[in-house]
């Protein structure tokens, strides 16, 4: 019995162990600043757990290459160690394109579900000067169609067929991925569970997925928000010092740190950021100028260093040996201009509206001026003597007078000028 319970427990022990040998992670968004810290924590928690199988469930249309080469670091340093990486992509409708297509490709092993996709991995590069146009494509997609082939290779996949989808752009269903040999298996499953159940995953692991910080920094890593919180940023502090109130240049500053953040976990270049913030300065001496001129400048310049994030320098002449040159998965889209348009106009109106109702305000003369009681008229309320203060009703109001006469009680006075808020009078003629 003895023998019958220790072995018992042997076999209870062996099962924890294979459940926790087991760390599965869904990520369902744009390869970016999130997705990176959440791939790469999940990957460090992994190995300090001794898990030796890590799943991805992946579901992407892409993202910016520096995030996906850091991903692909992690998942090779967690291979370094003895682990196996696998890439599930599942169910019906998911799909690793672009980027997604480069992080499969790096993974030990590839399954994929009937209705699925792979592939469409070639690198959108902006801000080319015409006369490189040419070179600088041609550079950059010999090298990432190298990188891929070098990631299939490894694996043991049709590298020729892998480097098709950076060269031409090439997508695979399931099938034909499975037919090309760009992924390890086709599993004949409807669901996740049922997938991760096929490949070997006991039912009960956790399936962990992104938490609030990383989908804090994936919504701040999106440059057309990152652009929009600055320029309303800005919009809020210049409403501010045309009504000071502190509390809407709290929000500003709030909104243009959140927004240097988003476009630092997006690897905003200098001279970007450094633009949009002389343009902020432009728009912000609207409030002296006033015409307008000087808030249409400001946003053409922020408007410049705003698509300059978008931008990615084209590769040197000579890469170092292994190094991939730095460009992005993503392309500027027409809501990027829209937000540009919109916005841009918005404070260019919105900049002399303020500054026309600040002018107001400063010329607008307050209802508690006691310059404006000169020449009133009103009766002495207290007796006043010479060089000596008393009160008088002047406007419906009393107020502390004095004159170089005595004025007793009930004469009817006449303010000759104002010292302080102290009323000098005299009194009336008949």
């Amino acid at each position: 019995m003895a023998a019958v319970a220790f072995l018992s427990a042997f076999g209870y022990l062996n099962s924890v162990a294979a459940i926790s040998s087991h760390y599965v992670v869904s990520v369902d968004m744009t390869i970016d600043a999130g997705s990176e810290d959440f791939i790469i924590s999940a990957l460090k928690e992994a190995r300090s757990l001794e898990a030796d199988q890590f799943v991805l469930i992946l579901n992407t249309f892409g993202g910016e290459g520096k995030k996906m080469d850091n991903i692909i670091g992690a998942i090779s340093d967690y291979q370094s160690t003895g682990g196996t990486f696998v890439t599930l992509i599942a169910p019906a409708g998911r799909h690793a394109f672009s980027a997604g297509a480069f992080i499969a490709q790096a993974s030990n092993k590839i399954y994929m579900t009937p209705g699925t996709a792979i592939g469409a991995a070639t690198p959108v590069i902006t801000g080319i000067p015409s006369q490189e146009l040419n070179t600088t494509l041609t550079k950059s997609i010999n090298a990432f169609k190298s990188y891929m082939e070098s990631l299939a290779t490894h694996s043991g996949r049709n590298a020729t067929a892998a480097g098709l989808m950076v060269s031409k752009g090439l997508s695979y269903t399931a099938e034909e991925a499975l037919r090309f040999h760009v992924i390890d298996a086709l599993l004949n499953s409807t669901s996740v569970l049922d997938a991760l159940t096929a490949i070997g995953v006991p039912p009960a692991t956790e399936i962990r997925t992104p938490g609030i910080r990383a989908n804090f920094l994936s919504i701040l890593a999106d440059p057309n928000l990152s652009g929009l919180l600055f320029l309303l940023g800005v919009f809020a502090i210049l409403a501010d010092l045309s009504h000071p109130t502190a509390i809407l240049s709290v929000v500003g500053a709030v909104l243009i740190i959140f927004a240097l953040v988003g476009l630092g976990v997006f690897g905003a270049p200098i001279l970007a950021i450094l633009l949009m913030f002389i343009g902020a300065l432009f728009i912000l001496f609207e409030l002296v100028t006033g015409h307008g001129i000087s808030a249409v400048l400001g946003v053409a310049i922020f408007a410049v260093g705003f698509l300059l994030v978008f931008a990615t320098p084209p590769p040197p002449p000579q890469l170092p040996p292994g190094a991939l040159p730095d460009v992005n998965f993503i392309s500027i889209g027409i809501i990027t201009y829209a937000i540009l348009a919109l916005v841009g106009g918005g404070v260019v109106v919105g900049s002399v509206y303020l500054y026309r109702i600040r002018k107001e305000l400063t010329h607008k003369s307050s209802p508690f001026d006691a310059k404006l009681m000169i020449g009133r008229e009103g009766r002495v309320t207290s007796e006043v003597k010479a060089g000596r203060f008393g009160t008088a009703n002047i406007g419906s109001e009393d107020w502390t007078v004095t004159s170089s006469q005595d004025l007793p009680e009930g004469t009817v006075i006449k303010v000759k000028e104002v010292q302080g808020l102290k009323l000098v009078v005299e009194r009336k003629e008949e």
